[in-house]
């Protein structure tokens, strides 16, 4: 369209310019910041493990390509009126979108990829779009000012890239599980255990990973139950399947105890043999104490640490949670801790747990105010 206004030829060359620059933006963003991990573990799933994902190089590599392919499309579509010029973009959109729908419910996803019908219905739903755009044609002696053109342009990006993520896979579990697994891999622990926090139920893969972690700081005993523990003594380890995650969580965490968990044992089982082992790692006796914790076997938890000879005051805090409930399930004189502040906290504990109203309710108030103990997972886990 040749317009004869000046002002309006003005808003003509800047109306695109402004679109490109808009995806451009948004999709680098959304493939390095949003999406990268997934697409880490595609790019290993699809290679076997062949290859190695850049984050900053596959962003910008994949935000050229479809730039270059919207550009193309604004060229073929440059009828489209100014008003509705963003609809040029709409297939870059929309295969942002198909780029990152995969699942992985091995991972803790339990979402759904869209069908391939959702995207035929999509185009379709294009192209009648385009027929109705085309009725629309500017006049060459329109005159406007610029935030007549710019605004309804600024609607159909913000769409496309709704539809963009709407169509991708965002299930928190699964992003909080690639992204821990690739932070404990750099060994950037703290960041790591910051990601664990922020989800409240974790795959097992998380589970593992922030074990590892918190291991790794010398904090296993210590803040174990601050995070939660659905999967019990299983979650402490990841399986030999996981060496499908791209990050090899296995292999790294095989090589923080000194050997890596088959599929056959469970993992107190394994826990067990390798404490054995004259070679033996330290982490490996905390993990086999927090298993015992986990699978809520005191009296084993407590002969290990007889076993062990430790110092009862000088245990890590869950640790010292066990052996107070321990003593309360079974009193014995030889009770090997005497902590007068623990005593007292563990006395409201019970107080609020056999406290007035439902089961659920005396959970929550435990769980408001001792939720990051090991007498919480004890009873209500």
């Amino acid at each position: 369209m040749q317009y004869t206004h000046p002002y309006i030829r003005w808003i003509a060359r800047r109306i695109p310019i402004l679109c490109a620059i808009y995806f451009i933006l948004f999709s680098f963003l959304y493939l390095f910041r949003l999406q990268s991990d997934l697409l880490a573990q595609l790019q290993y799933v699809l290679s076997a493990g062949s290859t190695v994902y850049h984050p900053l190089l596959a962003a910008a590599l994949s935000t050229l390509f479809l730039a270059a392919l919207g550009g193309f499309a604004a060229r073929l579509l440059s009828w489209l009126p100014l008003r509705l010029k963003a609809s040029a973009w709409f297939l870059p959109f929309l295969l942002l979108g198909v780029l990152t729908h995969c699942r992985f419910p091995q991972y803790g996803d339990v979402g759904h990829a869209p069908g391939w019908g959702v995207y035929v219905l999509l185009l379709l739903v294009y192209v009648l779009w385009l027929l109705f755009a085309r009725q629309l044609a500017d006049s060459s002696k329109e005159n406007a000012t610029f935030s007549t053109y710019l605004w309804p342009n600024v609607l159909l990006l913000l769409l496309f890239s709704t539809m963009s993520v709407t169509l991708s896979n965002t299930d928190a579990v699964l992003h909080h599980t690639l992204r821990s697994a690739r932070q404990v891999a750099n060994a950037d622990y703290d960041a790591a255990l910051r990601t664990a926090s922020r989800e409240r139920h974790p795959s097992r893969q998380l589970s593992a990973s922030t074990a590892l972690a918190l291991s790794q700081t010398g904090q296993l005993g210590q803040c174990l139950f601050a995070y939660p523990q659905p999967h019990g003594s299983e979650g402490l380890l990841p399986a030999l399947a996981d060496t499908s995650l791209f990050c090899h969580l296995p292999t790294v965490v095989g090589r923080h105890l000194g050997y890596k968990k088959g599929d056959h044992l469970a993992a107190t089982s394994f826990l067990q043999l390798v404490s054995g082992k004259p070679n033996c790692q330290p982490a490996v006796r905390d993990y086999l104490l927090c298993a015992h914790l986990l699978d809520k076997r005191l009296d084993r938890f407590v002969s290990q640490l007889r076993a062990d000879s430790l110092a009862a005051d000088s245990l890590p805090l869950h640790y010292r949670e066990a052996l107070l409930l321990h003593a309360r399930l079974h009193p014995s004189p030889d009770t090997l801790l005497h902590d007068a502040a623990l005593q007292h906290s563990l006395l409201q504990f019970d107080s609020l747990r056999n406290a007035d109203g439902t089961k659920a309710e005396r959970e929550l108030r435990c769980r408001e105010r001792f939720g990051a103990t090991y007498w919480t997972y004890f009873y209500f886990n």
